[in-house]
């Protein structure tokens, strides 16, 4: 049981070491760390522009007295004082009217079955006088009460009404009701509140000169039993056009507070429309909380900006976005860039607009990384600063079209003085920005004088301060510049001085390297500089064992009394202990990557032909006689070796006309690229036939066809004696020779290598 126990106990802390193993080596990975920078610089960012966007805030509300004079810091409307003056406008619109269905015929039906009913009313009643005309009697025929307007008449009245006579009147009051009024009538809009004038003006028109009550009696009955209204206000289409109104009034007639203008003074009262003003402007202060929607805001759309930036860099420029320095940089660019327009928003709030130094981003990216880094970074600031000053438009000019200039007058830059002159220029743009966007806006002369100066001066600003932090991140991030190159290509540089003196064989041969690999880079369209100072250091290796190298032997050849094994492994070793020596001098890691580069995983020929006919019998294994690399990952590095291997080759040729030194420089090539020296390297077909024709220019310059002297007869037959030794002895060995370091057949096996061996 104890056992069993103590087994569990073993594999629980077994298993928590590799979930502790897991999370460290995750905690230590370079997505981890460029997720923690990425984070960390879009919170600092976020946080200053948040901070210095978020406006300042005043304790006030409706009816109190202001203790503050408050401006306007930009055009401004009052909507409440204009939706105020519209809908005051709006009351006087005359509404939509609409006729009701079919109300004109319900009239005139309506006054023929009153008219109707009454008549046959007044037969039945006719035919029953025997029961007299009394309230009893009507209400027996007219229990409903429809006509109870015979109540009001007198004995005589209805007497008259039920005559021959009163029903002639009857007939006349029937025509003239059904004929005259109530068409007129349907001819008015009839709206309900109207009705009560409207009949009292037709009952007007009907009165006649007898003093019979019963026509005026009957004709108000029927006129307010039937008239009913024939319109009426259609609320919606009302309300629609009203709204129409509204907000065309809104549009063609804001009451603007225009920028500077003075909302409230002191000493006056605050009232809902300046309240309101003042609301929108996030100038009151409620409750001293911070104002978290505009932090949220500014927080989510810097996010979006850093992740398009991000998206375009993953698409466009995978190395830069695959590798954690370049992240790191860009980053720590962007927080200086920041912590310098903070500055400006703090101490120069009225001015920072003009004298923000943006331009250090883009103009280090440029140097450090390339034009297109430069101007998505740049865009990606420009956006985020203009959120602090969203008034000043012109910044975003300026920013947009300085930075743009900037990344490109100073993309390569290889003197400090061109990237100073920028400044000036950059200060010339920024200038003319101003003026002409202030004639737009009408500005005095003086103000374009000073605004425009301001501007200029951040330009240079912006340059000196770009100038003075390069040095301190070249030195943090290892990195490589135009500027850095020139330094390390100085023929002072130490490790070049102690090349010189220790190695000289090999110092020229660097330089000649140089010379080949600067012409080729520069035709396939990559950095010539890199390649050229890539060239000056790729073999100071061999500093440490200088002798082992034939280039600087006098005399004795070391590799006489050494195995083929061991000539290998000290011929290989040189491209290690030349990153060691890199890292000592603190050369950039572009350099010493084609340090370790420039063999590749290429086979020693020489050595691994001269084991192969030992007879010692041994099983020879190729991987002992190869470099071991890495194969070149960039078109620097491949252009590097392949002009160290065709310089070496073609020094060694005993003929050196161009016919062969061409097919020499083609085969060395094709050689490298069948050996699978040039897989990771993004050189094309044609750009392998663009350095082939580099290399034969240069080439054909140094070793160019010379004239012959007359009194150089003798040396030129001792020429042609050495080459005749020269064929016997290439015969005895089948005519070939094997290069150390190339790997190229060369005519003869008692030829020296130039690379360092037999």
């Amino acid at each position: 049981m104890k056992l069993m126990q103590k087994a569990g106990e073993e594999m629980v802390k077994k298993n928590h070491k590799h979930a502790d193993s897991k999370f460290y080596k995750y905690f230590r990975s370079k997505l981890f760390q460029r997720i923690i920078v990425l984070v960390g610089t879009w919170l600092i960012l976020s946080s200053v522009v948040a901070y210095e966007a978020a406006p300042k805030k005043y304790k006030l509300a409706v009816g109190n007295v202001s203790v503050y004079d408050i401006q306007a810091p930009r055009d401004i409307e009052n909507k409440l004082k204009t939706r105020e003056n519209a809908e005051k406008k709006a009351s006087g619109l005359t509404p939509v009217i609409i006729d009701i269905p079919n109300a004109n015929n319900d009239m005139l039906n309506g006054a023929y079955e009153y008219f109707d009913g009454l008549e046959q009313l007044i037969r039945k009643l006719n035919g029953s006088k025997k029961d007299g005309l009394s309230d009893e009697v009507f209400r027996q025929y007219d229990p409903e009460g429809v006509y109870s307007v015979l109540f009001e008449l007198d004995e005589p009245d209805r007497l008259l009404l039920f005559s021959e006579k009163g029903l002639d009147d009857l007939e006349a009051i029937k025509n003239r009701i059904i004929r005259t009024v109530i068409p007129g009538l349907t001819l008015k809009k009839l709206m309900a509140e109207d009705l009560n004038m409207e009949i009292q003006r037709s009952l007007q028109s009907l009165e006649s000169p007898s003093e019979d009550a019963m026509p005026a009696l009957l004709s108000e009955d029927v006129l307010y039993k039937v008239i009913k209204p024939n319109s009426k206000i259609d609320e919606e289409a009302t309300q629609a056009q009203r709204d129409a109104f509204i907000e065309s009034y809104t549009k063609e007639n804001p009451v603007i507070i225009y920028k500077d203008e003075r909302i409230i003074s002191k000493d006056d009262i605050v009232t809902e429309d300046k309240f309101e003003v003042l609301k929108e402007l996030n100038y009151i202060d409620s409750e001293g909380k911070p104002d978290y929607l505009l932090y949220v805001a500014v927080f989510l759309i810097i996010f979006l900006l850093l992740l398009l930036t991000l998206l375009y860099f993953q698409n466009f420029h995978p190395k830069i976005f695959g590798d954690r320095n370049s992240i790191w940089l860009i980053c720590v660019i962007i927080l200086i860039t920041t912590f310098f327009a903070w500055v400006m928003r703090e101490f120069v709030p009225d001015f920072s607009y003009l004298l923000m130094p943006i331009y250090i981003a883009p103009v280090l990216i440029a140097i450090f990384l390339g034009v297109e880094p430069a101007v998505a970074v740049n865009l990606m600031l420009t956006f985020s600063f203009g959120l602090m000053v969203s008034e000043n438009y012109e910044f975003l000019l300026m920013s947009l079209v300085g930075g743009t200039f900037a990344a490109f007058f100073t993309f390569n830059a290889t003197q400090r003085r061109k990237i100073s002159w920028t400044g000036v220029v950059l200060g010339f743009i920024n200038a003319l920005i101003i003026v002409f966007t202030g004639i737009i806006n009408k500005k005095s002369l003086e103000s374009l004088l000073n605004d425009g100066g301001l501007a200029f001066i951040s330009g240079l600003f912006s340059m000196i301060l770009a100038i003075g932090i390069m040095p301190f991140l070249e030195t943090t991030f290892n990195i490589v510049t135009p500027l850095k190159l020139l330094e390390l290509a100085d023929p002072n540089h130490p490790l070049l001085k102690r090349l010189l003196m220790e190695a000289p064989g090999t110092y020229h041969h660097s330089l000649m390297v140089g010379n080949l690999a600067e012409a080729a880079t520069r035709e396939i369209g990559g950095n010539a500089l890199v390649s050229r100072v890539g060239a000056y250091f790729h073999d100071v290796g061999k500093l440490k064992r200088p002798q082992f190298f034939k280039e600087n032997q006098i005399s004795s050849n070391p590799h006489d009394r050494l195995t083929p094994n061991l000539s290998a492994l000290v011929i290989t070793s040189h491209t290690k202990d030349g990153e060691e020596l890199a890292q000592k001098y603190h050369l950039p890691k572009i350099i010493s990557d084609i340090i370790v580069q420039h063999h590749g995983t290429t086979l020693i020929v020489y050595f691994y032909h001269k084991a192969s006919q030992s007879d010692k019998g041994e099983e020879l294994k190729e991987e002992t006689f190869r470099y071991e690399g890495p194969v070149p990952d960039t078109r620097e590095a491949a252009v590097v070796m392949l002009a160290d291997s065709v310089e070496a080759a073609v020094r060694s040729m005993p003929e050196k006309t161009q016919g062969k030194i061409e097919g020499l420089v083609h085969k060395i090539i094709k050689d490298k690229l069948d050996d699978g020296q040039l897989d990771r390297c993004d050189l094309t077909l044609k750009d392998l036939s663009t350095i082939a024709d580099s290399f034969m220019q240069v080439l054909s310059g140094v070793f160019h066809e010379r004239i012959e002297y007359p009194d150089l007869e003798k040396k030129d037959s001792l020429i042609d004696l050495d080459n005749s030794i020269y064929n016997i002895k290439a015969q005895k060995n089948d005519g070939r020779k094997i290069s150390s370091e190339t790997g190229h057949i060369q005519p003869s096996e008692e030829f020296e290598d130039p690379k360092g061996n037999h």
